[in-house]
């Protein structure tokens, strides 16, 4: 991973401290193998590329594959898409461009949303580095191997996407990891409990690109990279998921992989056997660290993180943070909020349901629905927005620098200061725009709750913790900003949190209902199941709880009348089999019981 040394001193302006131990050794191996250079000149070349491509009104051809040898790239096109931008040339045949060494030094920074981000090196031939578009690959990628050799691949493409300096934006979702890499990329790295919560949350977020694609007009993600809004649209989601799934969530996958290049989702999986269903390339791993490709014709020394490398490299990221506390990586949020009385925000914006603002008085004129939405952009990324990507949300046509100035100081004067005099929109070292930790969304405050009660003092305490979900649950007023006015907030049908939402409320809505259930209360754990269920409708998990919870009533009349409704909401799709199991376990006679009621 080309780029992750550069990442370790750049954060916020600050030098890191001296590492010691592993993690000198992995740093020492860092500057060994960097090559801040070569990163440079492939990010001046792809954006170059995007550039001109732009300037002849020309789409971004699909690229699968990139190969760097001796300073020149090589792209490898999924089919011919005619005569590159000079000073771009032709390659060994038509599905080939190729820019020299020379010539892309002479590319100047372009001011153009990063066209190739999940490109990500996957090893070596000869003098020759490959770089894979996992989010181009037409289905799933799969990865076969000895466990512990597939793990050093999945770190080190894990690595490198979180780290890489060809890329902008992008969402990495990791599941199956042993360690957590989140000190790598807070922004940018989430892991999930298993396979069940990726399903759920894919399926969701599968959902809203398409729609969003066609409401856009665009074929794919590619032509979303160009133009005015271009900042802000179509960030890839890159799903790697070490964990070996059964054949029937493989096959889940798959289907949700089946045009998830058009929508910027690409996905490796891992398998022990070689054979997974629906992969569309096959990849294999050797415990002599070679990768073999054979449909590809790929033979190549694998780039690999092993475990003890691992380990080194996410404590020197780690220690390079300024704000990393004693904890270690990982064991909380990036954004948590005081919940007690004293933790009492300045601001308060209800964004779970109709949008409300507490503690503002509400701005006059036609500017008022702006600031209303630059301040929900900037609550759904606690981690900060760059000006300009924070106007081309705003205006997906563009926008003068003056014009944006102008809105950003009437939304510094709305917000106003702390009691200290501190505004409460500011701007960090790397220029993008923070709110305080005094201006709060309840969205922040459900985290909080759900993360206090299953991590927190909720761990040592069944009455805190019943208590804390509890009011968790009560936060769910429906979806995310459910009354935004037509034709506003466009961004958001890009935005992971749509997904995420759903997956927090079913994930507190289950705690709870585990926590009535402890004490046989199963119509208060029925009660918190509904209440998660009208935000997370689809979540096979929820529904699975509440006819555990129904049987436990003892009332099969009402556990038939539940299964009744689940096969009527499940249409011609039928039951998942996991629900299907479940009923056959607890109501034997479901099916005749069932058709006999409808």
């Amino acid at each position: 991973w080309q780029s992750a040394f550069a990442g370790i001193g750049g954060r916020r302006g600050m030098e890191p401290p001296t590492p010691t131990g592993d993690a000198l050794d992995a740093q020492d191996a860092l500057l060994v193998g960097a090559d801040p250079e070569g990163v440079r000149l492939l990010d001046r070349s792809l954006r170059g590329l995007a550039a001109s491509l732009a300037a002849e009104s020309r789409p971004l051809p699909t690229v699968y594959a990139a190969w760097m040898s001796n300073g020149d790239l090589h792209l490898q096109l999924a089919q011919p898409s005619g005569k590159p931008p000079s000073p771009w040339q032709l390659g060994q045949d038509q599905t080939f461009w190729m820019l020299a060494r020379a010539d892309a030094e002479t590319y100047e920074e372009a001011d153009t949303a990063a066209p190739y981000p999940g490109l990500v090196s996957l090893g070596t031939m000869d003098d020759s580095r490959l770089l894979l578009n996992l989010e181009s690959v037409p289905g799933i990628v799969s990865l076969s191997g000895r466990e512990e050799d597939r793990a050093a691949v999945f770190a080190s493409v894990a690595a490198e996407l979180a780290t890489s300096g060809w890329s902008d934006r992008m969402t990495i979702t990791l599941v199956g990891f042993g360690e957590d890499l989140t000190a790598l990329a807070p922004s940018r790295l989430r892991h999930l409990d298993g396979i069940e919560a990726l399903i759920e949350t894919m399926e969701a977020e599968t959902r809203q690109r398409r729609g969003a694609l066609g409401a856009a007009g665009h074929d794919s993600v590619l032509t979303g990279r160009t133009g005015p809004a271009q900042h802000t649209r179509w960030a890839p989601h890159l799903v790697l998921l070490a964990a070996e799934p059964s054949p029937e969530d493989a096959t889940t996958l798959a289907e949700l992989a089946a045009d998830a290049s058009r929508l910027g989702i690409g996905y490796l999986v891992g398998t022990g056997s070689g054979d997974l269903p629906g992969a569309a390339w096959e990849m294999e791993i050797t415990g002599e660290g070679r990768l073999l490709a054979p449909l590809l014709g790929l033979e190549l020394d694998a780039q690999l993180l092993p475990a003890a490398q691992r380990r080194a490299v996410v404590e020197l990221f780690t220690d390079a943070d300024p704000e990393h506390g004693p904890d270690g990586p990982g064991t909380t949020p990036p954004f948590l909020v005081d919940i007690s009385e004293q933790g009492r925000p300045a601001v308060y914006a209800r964004l779970v349901g109709p949008y409300e603002i507490i503690g503002l008085e509400t701005p006059d004129g036609e500017r008022s629905a702006l600031l209303h939405e630059a301040l929900a952009l900037l609550l759904l990324h606690r981690e900060g927005v760059h000006p300009r990507v924070l106007s081309s949300a705003l205006w997906p046509r563009g926008v003068t620098d003056d014009v944006r100035e102008a809105l950003l100081d009437r939304l510094r004067d709305w917000l106003g200061t702390d009691p200290d005099g501190t505004p409460r929109l500011r701007t960090d070292d790397a220029g993008r725009l923070t709110l305080a930790k005094s201006v709060v969304s309840d969205l922040d405050v459900l985290r909080s709750l759900y993360h206090e009660a299953t991590q927190g003092k909720g761990v040592d305490s069944r009455a805190v913790r019943g208590r804390l979900l509890t009011d968790a649950l009560v936060l769910v007023r429906g979806p995310l900003l459910a009354d935004r006015p037509e034709g506003r907030y466009r961004w958001l049908t890009h935005e992971i949190v749509d997904a995420q939402l759903p997956l927090l409320v079913a994930d507190t809505g289950l705690a709870l209902a585990e926590f009535h259930m402890e004490k046989d209360r199963a119509e208060k754990a029925i009660e918190a199941l509904n209440a998660a269920l009208r935000t997370a409708p689809s979540d096979e998990r929820l529904w699975n709880e509440l006819l555990r919870a129904t049987h436990a009533l003892d009332d099969p009349e009402r556990l038939t009348s539940l299964a009744s409704d689940l096969v009527t909401r499940s249409g011609a799709r039928g039951l998942p089999p996991r629900t299907e199991a479940l009923l056959d376990e607890l109501l034997p006679a479901w099916r005749d019981a069932v058709a006999a009621a409808g």
